[in-house]
């Protein structure tokens, strides 16, 4: 059997698809937070450093600043699922408390308006929601917004963000799909295996079938890939994935 061939190079029109639909994803997270909460004018653009308080007791409150490219809300997740660790991120991808009590508004709190990308983030990991905006903090251009490894490497927090919030079988065929822009062997010769799953262009199997090509999913996100794009420059496909979701949030906020 032929081995798996991987592009060379991804031009924006090869991408654009996948852009295009991943844009769509974060507009419909927006319209669903929106029906939650006021979004609130977002003014400093990340000139005025937020910090973000999380009071665990009976520990005292813990207070973390904006530290240059990591914001305020991503320094406080990061210690707090840090050994030793209060929280952590389940399978589901979302932010749980270790002891099984919710985190509350009281508990994880931000002094300033949340930009646009962590407005984005905190609902999609579950956590509270200050003040949203649909603001784009400084350098975002850079597609540089830093998020925890934890949150990084959670394959249901990433096809969850490609697929508008929507989890499950269904969200692992949009990730399916999206390699597909990386790969020059047809996507019908192939399956991404995945969480003991055998992912099609249109389902997801239980038993690994015959006569395809197989694509761990490890394998995938560790692939180097270079993308012809301002920006995106030579990653592992995880990376990648991820510049393409700090694309799409580029694009809907302002």
């Amino acid at each position: 059997m032929p081995r798996l061939r991987w592009k060379s190079k991804i031009t924006y029109q090869e991408l654009e698809p996948l852009l295009d639909a991943t844009k769509k994803s974060i507009a419909a997270i927006q319209s669903a937070i929106e029906e939650r909460h006021v979004f609130v004018p977002y003014t400093t653009g990340g000139a005025e450093k937020a910090h973000t308080t999380v009071h665990w007791p009976p520990a005292d409150p813990q207070r973390y600043a904006t530290l240059e490219q990591r914001h305020s809300e991503m320094v406080a997740l990061t210690a707090s699922t840090a050994p030793p660790e209060i929280w952590h991120v389940d399978q589901s991808g979302h932010v749980v408390a270790n002891n099984g009590y919710e985190i509350t508004g009281a508990n994880y709190f931000t002094d300033l308006p949340h930009c646009g990308y962590c407005t984005v983030m905190l609902w999609v990991l579950g956590l509270p929601l200050g003040q949203p905006t649909k603001g784009r903090y400084n350098q975002a251009v850079n597609l540089g917004y830093s998020i925890p490894i934890n949150v990084q490497d959670n394959v249901d927090v990433l096809i969850r963000l490609l697929n508008s919030n929507q989890g499950g079988n269904p969200a692992l065929v949009v990730l399916k799909r999206a390699v597909n822009a990386f790969i020059s062997t047809p996507s019908s010769d192939w399956v991404l295996a995945i969480e003991g799953k055998f992912v099609t262009d249109d389902a997801v199997l239980d038993e690994q079938p015959g006569g395809v090509l197989i694509l761990n999913w490890a394998d995938a996100a560790a692939h180097r890939v270079t993308v012809d794009i301002q920006n995106f420059g030579t990653n592992s496909l995880l990376v990648t994935l991820w510049k393409v979701i700090y694309q799409a949030l580029y694009d809907n906020v302002d």
